[in-house]
């Protein structure tokens, strides 16, 4: 039976390097094709609940990435790692370094040293993370640095060589501890310290009165100037290290407005090439880089636009498996680079979206310090191209959605106005041709439904195929100087020989102006409104009336039916739309029409009630400018 594996264990904590360590463990534990355990100590009141709800957040990316959950209880660090070690039989032990370089704060080789005499049998692996930032990094000291911190040296020895010798220590050592202070602000704690050791010495055998002297009853003295000069040193340490604490402060803040002002500006982008657009001018501003999104296609990289890309990237069928893979290790800080050029994957619920291109201006290329922020850019660019793709997704919905509603209408409507002029027509025709004689009033009126109902149904083919065609583009309304009455006469000509209703009343002043307008499609405006009137109102009288206002001619049609409630004056202009109680009429195709001739021509139309009962139906013509004059009489 084979022994189990040894498992890797790895050490977590509260800290933003637990995340390299848990990438670290992972990659290894994949390389050596064991399992492996994320193992935090609790060490009771000495934990913060905050540093807690950190540790919970690790050990849930560290069990995406397939480790073991193990939580020890001890009073040191090194006490609960060698717990953890012997009841797991690690057989390698992942520890993290702290970032700070004093000697009590290397945390992770105080710990290892410990583990190391306890005799464990494991092999005890310390991730030194120093990835601080380059201004917080001190230069190495250099001929100039030492040459500059001598003459401080020199200067204020010679101002405490100037000093009355009564005052001793008292005066000379505030002289030294702005020397100190100086030297470690401008070149660093390494001639700080140095500075220290000589201002020591320069003291003790040039200054102290009397001078040269070793008596042991000065000792308590040099030590006391010693350890203040120490003191300065430490404190401009803790200056420093508040520094570089406000330079990271700033650049994290720096960070949150950049990913705030890139989520703002994707938030209103609907389409790929939007989402590119502002990518690529973001990314290249902050990086001061060019940037830009690449998608797989047919023919290897393409921009959004669907036209090639750069060649300088593999081909999609090798970039995105390599691409991936590398996402598989769960490390967000190490893109895939070719030269000078990185690519980072943007995949959403789709693993072949799109890569973000990522080329630096200058030679140096990207400080390791960016990565973080590139990779944070990102996912917001990715969560963006996924909004982009479910809202072409939901609006593709949508109009599937109203074209089925609008099908489905437009059967119903149909259907039922069909079926009344058919079958008419069918038993009027089924009629005459029965066998026998018919009386010459019966088969006229038998001819005339026939006619009637067939002209009824030409009637709403032809509405249907003209509100098609408006709405389409396909048609448009080719506005000509027109006097209106002529428009009227001819539309009512259409109507007066086919319904028995009382007469039209029109009331048309003879100072109407010429109208730009396109006498077809208006005419089939007045004959739908006065054929609507006489449906709603039947037996009653329908006036038609005009008249001018300053840039407009206004048509009106109004009877004495009932009317149309206030809030259907809108919908009554939509497609397939019947009053509630209209009983038989048409396919509600009518109004729809109207409105779009009227669109058409840039003019308006309203419903409204009428003073005493009944609708009127405002239609509003544009005049664009003055007619064109008559023609001069010949002689």
């Amino acid at each position: 039976m084979a022994a189990p594996l040894r498992p890797i264990l790895v050490a977590l904590g509260s800290e933003v390097r637990a995340l390299r360590l848990i990438q670290a463990g992972f990659r290894l534990a994949q390389a050596r094709a064991v399992p492996w355990i994320a193992v935090h100590v609790d060490r009771g009141s000495a934990q913060l609940a905050e540093d807690e709800e950190q540790v919970q957040v690790w050990f849930q990316e560290a069990q995406r990435l397939g480790a073991e959950r193990l939580e020890v209880q001890a009073p040191t660090l090194a006490q609960g790692l060698a717990e953890a070690t012997r009841r797991t039989r690690a057989q390698v032990l992942l520890l993290g370094r702290s970032r700070q370089r004093w000697p009590w704060a290397r945390l992770g080789h105080a710990t290892a040293d410990e583990l190391q005499r306890r005799g464990l049998d494991v092999q005890i692996e310390v991730m030194d993370d120093r990835r601080d930032l380059g201004a917080s990094q001190e230069a190495p000291v250099g001929f100039g640095a030492m040459l500059g911190a001598l003459s401080v040296l020199a200067a204020s020895s010679g101002f405490a060589w100037l000093v009355p010798r009564e005052g001793g220590i008292a005066l000379a050592l505030p002289i030294y501890l702005v020397a100190v202070t100086f030297i470690a602000h401008r070149w660093g704690q390494r001639l700080a310290l140095l500075a220290t050791v000589m201002s020591a010495l320069i003291y003790n055998f040039l200054l102290e009165t009397p001078r040269f002297s070793g008596s042991p009853s000065d000792w308590p003295s040099r030590l006391f100037f010693l350890g203040m000069l120490l003191a300065a040193q430490g404190v401009m340490g803790l200056v420093v290290r508040l520094r570089q604490q406000a330079r990271e402060v700033h650049r994290r803040e720096v960070h949150t407005a950049s990913l705030y002002l890139l989520s703002q500006a994707l938030a209103r982008c609907q389409t790929p090439a939007a989402v590119a657009e502002m990518a690529s001018l973001h990314v290249g501003r902050v990086f001061k880089a060019e940037a830009a999104l690449r998608f797989p296609g047919p023919h290897g990289w393409e921009d959004p636009e669907g036209g090639p890309a750069s060649p300088e990237l593999p081909p999609p069928d090798l970039l995105l498996p390599r691409l991936e893979a590398a996402a598989r290790l769960g490390d967000p800080l190490e893109p895939l680079c070719f030269g000078r050029t990185c690519c980072l994957a943007l995949a959403g619920t789709h693993p072949r979206d799109a890569i973000l291109q990522v080329t630096p201006r200058g030679e140096d290329g990207l400080p390791a310090t960016s990565w973080e922020l590139l990779k944070a850019f990102a996912v917001q660019i990715a969560l963006a191209l996924e909004h982009v793709r479910w809202l072409e997704k939901a609006q593709k919905a949508q109009v599937e959605t109203e074209t089925e509603r609008m099908r489905s209408t437009l059967l119903g409507a149909i259907g039922h106005d069909l079926r009344t002029p058919l079958a008419a027509i069918h038993g009027a025709a089924g009629s005459l041709l029965l066998p026998g004689a018919f009386p010459e009033a019966t088969r006229r009126d038998l001819l005339t439904m026939i006619q009637e109902e067939s002209e009824r149904l030409a009637r709403l083919l032809g509405n249907l195929l003209e509100l098609t065609r408006l709405e389409g583009g396909s048609l448009t309304a080719r506005k000509e100087w027109q006097p209106l009455e002529e428009v009227v006469g001819s539309a009512l000509s259409h109507l007066e020989p086919h319904q028995d209703h009382p007469p039209i009343q029109v009331d048309l002043p003879e100072s109407l102006p010429l109208v730009p307008l396109d006498a077809a499609l208006f005419e089939q405006v007045l004959i739908n409104l006065v054929s609507n009137a006489r449906r709603h109102a039947p037996g009653g009288v329908v006036e038609l009336r005009a008249w001018c206002d300053p840039g407009f001619v206004k048509v009106e049609v109004a009877d004495r039916g009932p009317g149309v409630p206030q809030h259907l004056r809108e919908r009554i202009f939509d497609k397939f739309f019947r009053l509630p109680g209209a009983g038989e009429g048409g396919a509600g195709l009518g109004l729809a029409i109207c409105r779009a001739i009227v669109q058409a021509h840039g003019g308006t139309i309203q419903a409204s009630d009428r003073p005493g009962g009944g609708a009127r139906f405002l239609v509003a013509l544009p005049v664009d400018g003055p007619p064109p004059a008559a023609p001069a009489e010949s002689p």
